[in-house]
């Protein structure tokens, strides 16, 4: 195959108090219903609020085992599609935890629909963070036309909570072609840089970005935890600065 995970995969690692990452399996791009022979590694993040209840963000393929080591920590109540492309396991999470709540991001209703993933969402995420972990929790949406996606922060952390808004692929965790692709997008480690399909998007919705940007630096994260490449465990203030610019006057 050419790739490599981050193992090991299906187990909670903490990043900070009362938030960790869990690496999943790989999945395949598919384009046009097309699989393409591109093996991306998946990670959700999971935060345990006050209450005691759980916060999962991008749930992975569902595993037993994994499930378990999650119930021993709280319970298992909100999963979230941070954006249209980030919900295909909320479907199977749902299923073994009925009480839990699957929350919807822009346009995944219809996008679960065309690819016929059975998977039912209870609420849609706003603006504001919901009652349900406002407290622990804020969040934004951030621009990007077809891609824009929700990202969190989590308060007590100070972990800014990301899917595809920043990519940081290690290299040598690539097969070829694709890494070779990878560092001509500059979307590769320890750089990192806004999705490439964003990019665009975020010139022509400069008064949302604006905003966007302001919020992120409002929060001064520590770190920065992504679903896709390496997370940035220290210095996240400094990254946003990078990537995103200084805050405005």
């Amino acid at each position: 195959m050419g790739a490599s995970l981050y193992e090991p995969i299906n187990a909670f690692k903490p990043m900070g108090p009362d938030i960790g990452i869990v690496d999943g399996p790989f999945e395949y791009l598919t384009v046009g219903g097309v699989t393409l022979p591109l093996p991306f590694t998946t990670r959700m993040t999971v935060v345990r609020l006050s209450n005691g209840d759980l916060f999962l963000q991008s749930p992975i393929k569902f595993d037993g085992g994994l499930a378990g080591e999650l119930q021993r920590m709280g319970t298992i109540r909100h999963l979230v599609s941070p954006n249209q492309f980030h919900y295909a396991h909320i479907g199977e999470w749902s299923k073994a935890f009925p009480d839990a709540i699957p929350w919807a991001s822009p346009r995944v209703r219809q996008r679960a629909r065309d690819r016929h993933i059975a998977v039912t969402f209870a609420r849609d995420l706003d603006f504001n963070p919901p009652e349900e972990w406002r407290q622990d929790i804020d969040q934004t949406l951030f621009p990007g036309g077809y891609f824009k996606e929700f990202i969190f922060f989590h308060k007590k952390s100070k972990t800014l909570v990301l899917a595809d808004t920043i990519i940081n692929i290690e290299l040598d965790k690539m097969p070829e072609p694709w890494r070779t692709a990878t560092k001509l997008s500059g979307m590769y480690h320890p750089r990192g840089q806004i999705f490439l399909g964003m990019r665009l998007p975020l010139l022509l919705q400069q008064r949302k970005a604006k905003a966007a940007f302001a919020k992120i630096h409002s929060w001064r994260p520590e770190r920065i935890v992504l679903s896709h490449g390496r997370c940035f465990e220290s210095h996240g203030n400094e990254v946003i600065r990078r990537i995103f610019g200084e805050p405005a006057p």
